[in-house]
């Protein structure tokens, strides 16, 4: 199971360490309304980051099948991604329509 919570945590913190570097704004939100668009972006891209590498997983390619373990472990990285993606997916819809 460790190689599966690196490969997760570790995408997460890859996609979001990118969106760190490209929007500067996150830094200068003081409130709760201007942090809602950087935290609408960044939910989104991790949604989407989430589920597109499930989708390469998918395909099931080899190169991650011995990191990972073999091809369950990698279904089970699979799996998760797609909780993950439709977790971080709802909490977006939340970011952006919830405080209305």
């Amino acid at each position: 199971m460790g190689h599966i919570k690196i490969a997760l945590w570790g995408s997460l913190a890859l996609l979001t360490g990118l969106w760190l570097l490209t929007d500067a704004s996150v830094w200068q939100a003081a409130g709760f309304f201007p942090l809602r668009d950087p935290m609408v972006q960044l939910t989104g891209v991790l949604a989407m980051g989430c589920m597109s590498i499930a989708m390469v997983l998918a395909l099931r390619p080899r190169w991650p099948e011995q990191w990972l373990g073999g091809l369950d472990k990698m279904y089970r990285l699979h799996k998760w991604l797609g909780i993950g993606g439709l977790v971080l997916s709802v909490t977006h819809w939340l970011w952006s329509q919830g405080p209305k």
